[in-house]
C-alpha cells in the first residue's frame, strides 16, 4: 500500500534528525552545513527548510528529538540491576567503559549541544531544561535510597545527584581519551565511594528500582 504524504514527510524528518544527530556528533554543529545533512538524510537542502526553516531550527528540533536519550539510558541500567552496586557497575560498563555506538554518539552530541550552549542563548534554555529535568529525576532516586537505608545520608540527594552526574560525564570523557587509565571496576567503585552506596546496607533489593 502507497505511503501517505503524511507518512512520508515523517519518514524525511526523522531521517534528517537522524543525519543531523550523527553529524554533529561526529564533527561539532559549527562544521556541519544544511547541505551535508540533507545528503546524509538521501533529501534535498530545501527539505531541510521546508520542516525546519533553517540550521537552527533543525538543531533546536534535535534538541526536543533526544531530551531524554541520555536518561533513559541510565533508567535502562538502572532497571535492569538487582542492587545498587550492581546499577552503579551497569552503568559504569555500559556509559563509561563500554557504551554501545548509540550511546557514544549519544554522549558526542550532548558535548556537542552543551558547547553550542555557552554561546547560543537559546540552545542553552533548552538545555537548562533538560539539565533541571534529569536533575530532579536524579535526587527523587536518591532521595528514595537514602529513604530505604540503601545509599548512606552523606549529604542532601540533590548534591547526591549533582555529583553523579559529573563524575559519570567526566569518567566517560576521560575513557574515551585514555582507555587504559580507567576500567568498569575503578568507575564503579568511585561512583559508589562518593554517593554513599552500600555503607548502610549490602542488601539492596529491587525495593527502589522503580525511582532510580
Amino acid at each position: 500500500m502507497p505511503r501517505t504524504q503524511e507518512e512520508r514527510k515523517a519518514d524525511t524528518r526523522a531521517r534528517l534528525l537522524d543525519a543531523a544527530a550523527g553529524l554533529f556528533a561526529e564533527r561539532g554543529i559549527d562544521a556541519v552545513s544544511v547541505d551535508t545533512v540533507a545528503d546524509a538524510a538521501g533529501r534535498t537542502s530545501g527539505a531541510v527548510y521546508a520542516h525546519f526553516g533553517s540550521k537552527q531550527g533543525l538543531l533546536l528540533a534535535l534538541l526536543d528529538e533526544w531530551a531524554h536519550s541520555l536518561l533513559t539510558v541510565i533508567a535502562a541500567e538502572f532497571e535492569l540491576a538487582a542492587t545498587v552496586e550492581d546499577r552503579l557497575r551497569a552503568v559504569a560498563a555500559n556509559v563509561v567503559t563500554n557504551p554501545s555506538d548509540q550511546t557514544r554518539r549519544l554522549l558526542l552530541l550532548e558535548r556537542e549541544l552543551w558547547l553550542r550552549a555557552t554561546r547560543d542563548p537559546e540552545v542553552a534554555e533548552t538545555m537548562r531544561a533538560r539539565s533541571r529535568q534529569a536533575h530532579d529525576w536524579l535526587t527523587k532516586g536518591f532521595a528514595t535510597w537514602i529513604d530505604d537505608g540503601l545509599v548512606a545520608p552523606i549529604a542532601p540527594p540533590d548534591v547526591l545527584a549533582t555529583v553523579f552526574r559529573a563524575l559519570v560525564i567526566g569518567f566517560e570523557t576521560q575513557h574515551r581519551i585514555d582507555p587504559e587509565s580507567l576500567d568498569t571496576t575503578v568507575v564503579a567503585c568511585a561512583l559508589a565511594l562518593v554517593t554513599g552506596a552500600g555503607e548502610n546496607s549490602h542488601d539492596a533489593t529491587t525495593t527502589s528500582s522503580h525511582h532510580l
